[in-house]
Parts: C-alpha cells; structure tokens; sequence
C-alpha cells in the first residue's frame, strides 16, 4: 500500500516531514501516516501508559502505574471527551488514525514489537486523546499536595512551612509583563485563610505516609527588533522521553498550513507552532486543577462518607497482565469527588482526585484546528476558550507586528484555598468546586506597551483572584530573560532572532551570581574551603559546560542545603527528604533553596548573606572534596552533568537502544536548563531539561529555526534518531523551512 492520490510526504535533511495534501482530510491521514513512520513505537508506550497496560511488555516493575492508570480511569474520561466532539474535529481524530493503521499496513512493525513480544492493536481515537492525557495528568500540583501532606505528617507543622514555596515579594509576574509582586502581597490573607483550613484538616492526613516541568517562552515586540516585526521565543523543559516527547512536522492543505511541534498521536500542534501569520508557545503554568480528597469509607470499601450522609462507592474489577508473572486484579472505586487513586478503600480511608480533565466530558479538541486558521494574535487568543487542561501560558505573536498573552485552560471556582495545598476531607462541602472560573477572567495581555512578554513558570499574576497556584516559586529564568532584554539596551532595532539563539544557550544563574557575591566578601579562609570560595566568586555564576564552577557549585548547594536543613529540621527529616522517592520534594526543596538568595521585603537582604562562615566553611570544603574527588582540580561540568536518557525497553532489552549521552551547562534556575537531584555524592544526571527549542522571526517565517534533543525518528539505529543531539547540545537550531516537494 501507498500513499493515497493528492498526498505527499518529503523529508528534509533531519527526515522532519512536510505533509502536502489536496484536502484536509487527507492532511490529517498524512499526518498520522508520518507518526506512524517516525514514532510508532512511541504511540504504543503511551497508550499502554494511559490504559495501565505497560506490565504486559515490562513485568512486574510496571505493576504500579497500571494500577495507578486503572483507577485515574483515563479510558473512560477519553471515551468522554470522544462523545464531546464536534463532527469535524472527530472527522479530525478519525483520519489521523486511518493513517496510523494504514502506514503499519504498508511498512510493517518496528522491532520494538519483536523485543516486547507484543502484536500490533489497530490505533483508534480514543488511543490520540489518551495518549495526551498521560503526558500531563502527572504534570499536574497533585504531587506537591501529597508532598507537603507527608512533610507535615512525618515532621509537623514547622517543617512544611520552613518549605513553603510560596512566591515571594520582589518576584516577577507575567502579567502585567514589568510588574512584581508587591511587598504587601494581596494574596497573603487567602494564604492564611488556607493555613487555617489546613489546620482544620490535618487531622485526616496522619494516614498519608513526573519530574518537575519547567519551560521558557517570551515574545519581543515589533518595537525592539531590528525587522520591526515581533521575535517568539521558546524553550520547553521536561523530562528527556526515548524517543524525545516532541515531534517536528509541517502541513500543508487547502484550509491551513502549519510547522511546529506536536506529541506524536494527537492531530493538532496546542504547544508550539505558526500558521504563516500567526505563531505560539506555552509554557507550564502550574494551574491548580487537580484537588485530593481524604475519603472515609466504612463496610469494606463499599460506601464512602459525603456532605449529605454515606452513599455508594462502585467498584470494577480490572485484570491487568503482567509478563512472566500472575494476572493482577485491580479494584477501582468512585466516589463523587472522583476516582480513587490511592490506599485502600477497605481500609476506611484512601484518596480520590478531582481533575479538570476527567471530572466531566471534555470538548477542548475543537480548540486545535481554530489555532491553525486564526489570522492573529486576538483571533488565536480568543480561540482558546473551551481549552480545559493542560493550564498553559500561551504567548503569541503575529505577522501583523501584535503580541499577546493568555493563562490558557480552566480553574476549578473554590470557596477556600486548603485544597490548593494538602489533601482535604472529601466529606465537607466547603472543600468543593462551585464551577470554573469563567474564560474572560483568565489573566490576559495583548501589546502590552514594554513591548516584551516572559513567561518561565514564574507567577502569573500577583491579583487575587483567580488563583492560580500556591506551589509557584520559580522566578530566576524570567530574572536572568529580563536582565538580557535590559542589558540590550532596550531600544528600536537592537534585537535579532540571533540573539534569541543565544539567550537560549545562556548559562548565567543569577542565583548562583549572587552566592558568588557573597563569598566574595567573605574570607579567605583555608585549603579546600578556599579553592571552592575563589573559584565560585570568580566565576560570577556562570555555569557553563566548558568550566569547573558549575560542579563545585552543584556541589556546594548539596553540601550546604544538607547541613541548613540538619539545623532546621533535624537530620532524620532532612535525610527522608533528600531520599524521598515522592516526585514533588525535590521542587520544594529547590525553591525553599532559591529563596536564599531572593531579597527580603523588610531590608533587601538576601538570607544567605547572614549564613556564618563556619557553615560556609564547612558547606565549602565539602563541595570541594567531592567535585574533586580522587583527582586535584575539579572537571568541566559538562563532563559529569550529562543526560541518562533509556529507551523504554531498557529493562528487557539492555543499553543496546539508549540514545547517546550528552553534557550542557546550566542548572534548574538557568535558561538553558539541566536539573539534577540533591543527594551528596549521588551523579548529576539531568533530570529535566529542553526538549524543544523554537525561534520563530515573523518577518521571515520559513526562516525559523527549531531542534530537539535526539531526533525525527524513533526507530535506534536510524540515522535520524539522534542525529539533531549534537546541534542541540551546542545550543544551535536546525532550519525550520518546509520541504515542500523535496526530499534529503
């Protein structure tokens, strides 16, 4: 089988392929047709995912997250969202799919299959909409929630609020685009109010015993470039997927044409894009829209406790398989606040989740294709209501010389704030939703006349209603994007697509510029303590692949966060800490380390500036010894902070399909960024960093550029599965120009 009549496919030089067709739908049949060629194998590690269905290819080690998968019921909210579709965008799902199927019809499996030991199950439309599905439900605040619930469990009060990553005072908003938070922060007292409710709470949550998303995007008004139209700028962070999460592609029909990135399986590009006059990209807002419920249950799990008295609690028995091992079945509750997602129901007590995405049937797919036909930045923007989850921060420009901003998705309406921290008694009513915070009153902007935009999941406004999120903290990324757009003095026609490349590849952590300029002013001191001292205040907080400071910094903040959190919380609490294995304490633990370094709103002084040189000694001469350990000076950072990236099937088929490793400069408060863990001596794998990288000029679109970090293809062995890795880690892009009736 071939290709249909008034299709065509063409592949450029990194086989990114540019689907041309005589009509929609065969643009959507030729879409799904190059996934299918590129990322098969990708498209059924995520819908297993999602349908807790991975145990069958892995075994046992996969056993939790398909007993996780079947009680989020994700199939069952797909199935919803499917019924909520308008007919063309069903139309939409439906073709996408014909493609997929056809192309394993024409070409075969990848030998994935033959590893797995699995057969092929045709793709369907449910499969696209539950294979976006699990690329966020795990990207959402619920795991902060448990987090702080555990924290405050296991070592009281005093220690979470000592990890409290509130914003504070002096930290940049989005919107207004030059505003901070102000000193009397006016979302104080709803924090308050929420600190009560907690305690109230708290009494229920004694039981409870993804990696961080991040992302940069801004828009550089007509104003500040030197072609008088806008620059659109974006640097998506997440955890680095084999095959990468994201895949470049270009379309084109008779009712759109469009490049950006999509998540291979879904028909629509929501995240990062152009459609000739109007270009986008989001970063994670961190939007609050999944709220945990401590459920009480009584006579074995079959009824749960609500507002109004005990009602039912519907089980159904899921059979999950698991290779080389037993069948396992899985009970999977419902109580009306959601499904069950954790403990045991039998036991009286467990958690149910209430999600935006599956709380009710979502019809946010229609938003796709009004993306690809808007004319501008007020048509797209306006285009997005009806977008429920992921909460993004939509930044837009257009060829017109327009910028614009949306807080993109919906906000459960909330009487009080406790849910946005721990889990809260199910049974109470003033825990509920009362609906959705209406779409006109999403925080916006459109041409804002500072003539720039920034958005690095710092907060999104400091107003208080909605509320956004408790848990946002970040704020360095957007410092150190400001601070460039400042120091390029600011003025008509300074600022080039060149120099977005650039910002993009900047190293400089002005966290880290500041625990320069305090050691600065401290000492000498002596030896080991010294070297690290000098070198650190030397290296004015650049973190680059190519020098030392990077590691003896990386190792400074473990050996000094390590004896802070001894005094202040004791060395058993800072110990589980360190070694948790819940997803959202290492974010607590970065922020609550950021703040030492951020001003304070009574002085201007920065915390770490009142630390004693006998913990700064210490901390130092510790960071030393461990850069360096059996040798006398320390490695460039690029040389030990690298990606550990493993192909799905690493567990059963070995090493053999990793991609390559790779090392880069930066850290998590860096643009160019590369998380790593907190445990002293412990490798500095990255644990999050970009995995798409756009520079849209709306003077010259199909003069763009784009990368990611790996490649087209998912397949090992192609000569397109890594083959963008090395242009990536020199933090240069690849063209982004449609290969229209080419090929490479």
């Amino acid at each position: 089988m071939s290709l249909p009549d008034g299709l065509t496919i063409t592949r450029d030089a990194y086989g990114i392929p540019s689907i041309d067709a005589e009509s929609e739908p065969l643009a959507w049949f030729g879409l799904g047709w190059a996934a299918a060629e590129d990322r098969l194998w990708q498209l059924e590690y995520d819908r297993r995912r999602a349908r807790g269905r991975w145990a069958e290819v892995v075994g046992a080690a996969a056993l939790p997250a398909d007993r996780l998968a079947r009680r989020l019921r994700l199939t069952d909210a797909a199935e919803r969202d499917l019924t909520a579709m308008d007919p063309v965008t069903a139309a939409t799902f439906e073709r996408y799919a014909d493609g997929v199927n056809a192309c394993v019809r024409a070409s075969g499996l990848p030998p994935e299959y033959a590893i797995a030991g699995i057969a092929w199950e045709e793709w369907t439309p449910r499969d696209s909409v539950l294979a976006f599905k699990i690329r966020h439900v795990l990207m959402g605040v619920w795991q902060y929630k448990i987090a702080r619930a555990v924290l405050r469990a296991r070592a009281g009060r005093r220690a979470s609020d000592v990890l409290d990553p509130r914003p504070l005072p002096g930290m940049r908003v989005t919107v207004p685009p030059l505003g901070r938070i102000p000193r009397e922060d006016p979302r104080v007292a709803l924090a308050e109010r929420a600190r009560e409710d907690v305690e109230s709470a708290a009494a229920h949550l004694g039981f409870l015993a993804e990696a961080e998303g991040g992302s940069n995007a801004w828009a550089i008004g007509a104003g500040r470039t030197r072609t008088g139209r806008p620059l659109l700028v974006n640097d998506s962070h997440r955890a680095l997927d084999t095959p990468n999460a994201y895949w470049q592609a270009h379309v084109r029909c008779p009712e759109f044409t469009v490049s950006g990135a999509t998540f291979p399986g879904l028909p629509g590009f929501p995240h990062f894009g152009h459609n000739g006059r109007v270009g986008w990209a989001i970063t994670n807002a961190a939007g609050d829209a999944q709220d945990l419920y401590v459920e009480h249950f009584r006579r074995e799990g079959t009824e749960v406790r609500t507002a109004t008295g005990w009602e039912p609690a519907p089980a159904r028995e899921e059979r999950i398989a698991v290779r080389g091992g037993e069948d396992h079945v899985e009970p999977c509750r419902v109580t009306p606040n959601g499904p069950v997602v954790h403990g045991d129901p039998a036991s009286g007590a467990a958690l149910s989740l209430r999600w935006t995405a599956t709380d009710r049937p979502c019809a946010q797919f229609g938003v796709l294709r009004r993306m690809l036909v808007a004319a501008d930045v007020r048509t797209l923007l306006d285009g997005q209501e009806g977008w429920v989850d992921p909460l993004n921060n939509l930044v837009a420009a257009d060829t017109g010389g327009h910028i614009g901003y949306l807080l993109r998705g919906e906000l459960p309406a909330r009487d009080g704030l406790a849910p946005t921290q721990v889990p809260v008694p199910g049974w109470e009513r003033r825990y509920g939703w009362r609906g959705r915070v209406p779409f006109t009153e999403m925080p916006r902007v459109e041409d804002p006349p500072e003539g720039i935009i920034v958005t690095a999941n710092n907060t999104v406004t400091a107003t208080e209603r909605p509320f956004v999120s408790h848990s946002m903290n970040d704020c360095y990324r957007s410092e150190r994007i400001h601070e460039l757009a400042t120091s390029a003095n600011s003025g008509p026609g300074r600022l080039g697509a060149d120099d977005m490349v650039g910002w993009q590849g900047d190293t400089v952590s002005v966290a880290a510029r500041r625990w320069a300029e305090v050691l600065a002013g401290r000492g000498p001191y002596a030896g080991a303590a010294e070297r690290a001292r000098a070198l650190l205040a030397a290296g004015g907080g650049d973190l680059s692949a190519t020098s030392t400071v990077g590691l003896v910094h990386a190792c400074f903040r473990r050996a000094l966060a390590r004896r802070l959190l001894d005094r202040e919380l004791g060395a058993d609490t800072r110990s589980w800490l360190m070694d948790s294995g819940l997803p959202g304490v290492p974010v607590l633990l970065r922020r609550w380390f950021a703040a030492l370094t951020w001003p304070r709103p009574e002085d201007g002084a920065w915390p770490a500036a009142s630390l004693g040189d006998d913990l700064l000694t210490e901390a130092l001469d510790a960071a030393w010894r461990q850069a360096c350990g059996d040798a006398e000076s320390p490695k460039p950072w690029g040389e030990v902070h690298r990606t550990a990236a493993r192909h799905t099937l690493h567990t059963v088929a070995g090493p053999g399909l990793d991609p390559p490793p790779a090392g880069i400069g930066g850290d998590n408060e860096t643009i160019q960024n590369g998380a790593y863990g907190w445990g002293e001596g412990t490798p500095f794998h990255i644990t999050n960093l970009s995995v798409y990288r756009q520079v849209l000029d709306l003077a010259d679109l199909d003069g763009s550029a784009w990368v990611i970090p790996g490649g087209a293809s998912g397949r090992p062995g192609d000569r397109h599965y890594a083959d963008q890795l090395e242009p990536w880690t020199r933090h240069r892009l690849v063209p982004m120009r449609p290969a229209w009736g080419t090929g490479d």
